[in-house]
């Protein structure tokens, strides 16, 4: 059962981050990413966008994953 949701968190967190490519490449990403580049010089805040959130979670998910399969061993 392990295996199983070890290769589900890698499958996911893969899917994740080209879903996060495919946001940051699409227009609706560049306008954001523009927004959020805009919003950080007048206030100052760090801007997140919804690409870099994909990108985050999917890696944390991938790296579970293959944590969980034992790929990497400490």
């Amino acid at each position: 059962m392990c295996k199983v949701l070890s290769v589900a968190a890698l499958a996911g967190g893969l899917w994740l981050v080209y879903l996060g490519y495919e946001l940051q490449e699409s227009l609706a990403g560049s306008t954001e990413n523009t927004v959020a580049r805009i919003g950080q010089k007048v206030d100052g805040n760090a801007h997140v966008t919804e690409a870099n959130e994909y990108y985050l979670i999917g890696a944390g998910l991938a790296v579970a994953g293959v944590v969980g399969l034992g790929i990497f061993r400490k």
